[in-house]
């Protein structure tokens, strides 16, 4: 999530006032002073009901540590979920945790040197996974495929730096999940407050690129307000699970990324965005342990498969956003944006995060067919936050994905009486009790992947605690 961020704030083109303040005024370069957004907290004062921690600022302690540096992060994810209709194992049902904590050091803040964030972040599961039971390829809990799918499982996922430069540019290095840099969403990519199906938060084709945890190098660069380039690179091989890859050399399965960021305004705060990203990997495709998907066709299945394979691998993905409704009055919008979104600096242009009103979200994604099983990629969503007067934290979303199974797999000997295009459909409603603490409803709706698979029904509940 702090890459998200991290990129939305670049692109929003903030940078600039942090070397002009340093320039003009001598302050210091703090990240954290400038883009309060980097932190997944800024602000832990308030009452129980409008603040943004559980715990709270514990007497102003917590909030003079953040004022002097260092933030600390905790917070849980409890699902529970089961196969309602069709499926492999029909009314099974099962709870899977994921507890997600970690600490931000501002460096200038702490006198160490200018412009610097450094990050470590833990994950840590609990109880079952659904993924076998549903039969379907997309994960109906993006959760439960954390930091494995295979809980319990404690792993640190992200220990990074981030450095701004004089340019304006952003460089991050270290160990962090790169699909958070490649796909990005303001009403479909948060798997803590909306959809819980993998395919409807993230563009399922990175994984045959990228797992959610390697060692990779980010560079960001804002051009102007509306338009900014990055571009990263990676090592494709490493699982979140590992410390070096199974081979023993970092970066010898290379991969890398590069796009842009385009954003405008239609009127009375109607932004959009469209987020273009040309994917690659030098890994043999058959080898790729896509970490979406709990069916692999090449090792799961217990059928004989000559997999075609392609020793460098690409793709295009390409995700937009676009608000379609935000509320009428301008005063009406400032005074609720700024009450539910006070750790903003400025919430009503802030096109990367999900503001009060409804929005849509279109993914797509394409990859040769010779190495990718399932080579393209489609997905249509809305999504919707504060639609309920006097409810601006909750939020809604319904929207629907498809994937495609490649002619070249289809082809192949048993597998075209095996595999398909899968094609499913989720509605939630996410029910704020506070801002720290949400409770979500799910349904979701699969035509699987397997033909040997009726269509699906899942029910879930998701309950959200920040600390």
């Amino acid at each position: 999530m702090i890459i998200r961020t991290i990129w939305a704030a670049a692109g929003a083109f903030c940078l600039a006032s942090l070397f002009s303040m340093a320039s003009a005024a001598d302050e210091p370069t703090s990240l954290t002073k400038v883009l309060p957004t980097l932190t997944p907290v800024s602000d832990y004062s308030g009452d129980f009901s409008d603040r943004y921690t559980l715990l709270g600022d514990f007497g102003g302690g917590r909030q003079r540590l953040y004022d002097k540096g260092i933030a600390f992060d905790a917070s849980y994810t409890h699902v529970y979920q089961g196969v309602s209709s069709g499926g492999i194992d029909e009314d099974d049902y099962e709870h899977h945790g994921l507890l997600e904590y970690g600490v931000s050091l501002d460096t200038d803040k702490l006198g160490w040197w200018p412009g610097g964030l450094l990050v470590a972040n833990f994950y840590a599961s609990s109880g079952d996974t659904l993924l076998s039971d549903t039969g379907n390829i997309a994960p109906v809990n993006y959760n439960s495929t954390l930091p494995t799918s295979d809980p319990p499982e404690t792993f640190p996922m992200e220990y990074y730096l981030t450095q701004a430069l004089p340019t304006k540019t952003l460089v991050t290095i270290g160990r962090i999940n790169a699909g958070n840099f490649l796909d990005r969403s303001k009403f479909s990519n948060d798997r803590k407050s909306q959809f819980l199906n993998a395919a409807l938060d993230n563009n399922l084709l990175i994984g045959s690129f990228v797992s959610f945890s390697t060692y990779a190098l980010l560079v960001v660069q804002p051009i102007s307000e509306d338009f900014a380039v990055y571009g990263a690179v990676f090592d494709s091989a490493l699982q979140p699970d590992e410390y070096q890859p199974d081979d023993g050399e970092l970066f010898s399965d290379l991969g890398g990324g590069f796009g842009a960021d385009i954003k405008w305004d239609l009127g009375d705060g109607l932004g959009g965005s469209i987020n273009p990203v040309f994917i690659y990997s030098n890994k043999d495709t058959a080898e790729v342990d896509n970490p979406y998907y709990p069916l692999s066709p090449a090792t799961n299945l217990a059928i004989p498969i000559n997999a075609p394979e392609e020793s460098d691998n690409w793709a295009v993905i390409v995700t937009i956003d676009q608000y379609l409704w935000k509320p009428d009055s301008p005063k009406r919008a400032s005074a609720v944006d700024t009450k539910a979104d006070k750790s903003l600096p400025n919430p009503a242009a802030d096109y990367s995060f999900q503001g009060i009103g409804l929005g849509l979200t279109i993914r797509g994604g394409y990859a040769p067919e010779e190495g990718n099983p399932w080579n393209s990629f489609f997905t249509v969503s809305l999504g919707g936050r504060g639609l309920i007067p006097g409810r601006p934290y909750d939020r809604l979303g319904v929207g629907a994905y498809r994937m495609f199974l490649s002619d070249d797999w289809e082809d192949l000997v048993l597998i075209g009486d095996i595999l398909d295009d899968e094609v499913g459909a989720e509605a939630f409603y996410n029910f704020a009790i506070t801002p720290a603490l949400t409770v979500s409803l799910d349904v979701q709706w699969i035509d699987p992947g397997l033909q040997s698979t009726d269509e699906t029904v899942v029910l879930g509940s998701r309950v959200f605690v920040r600390f």
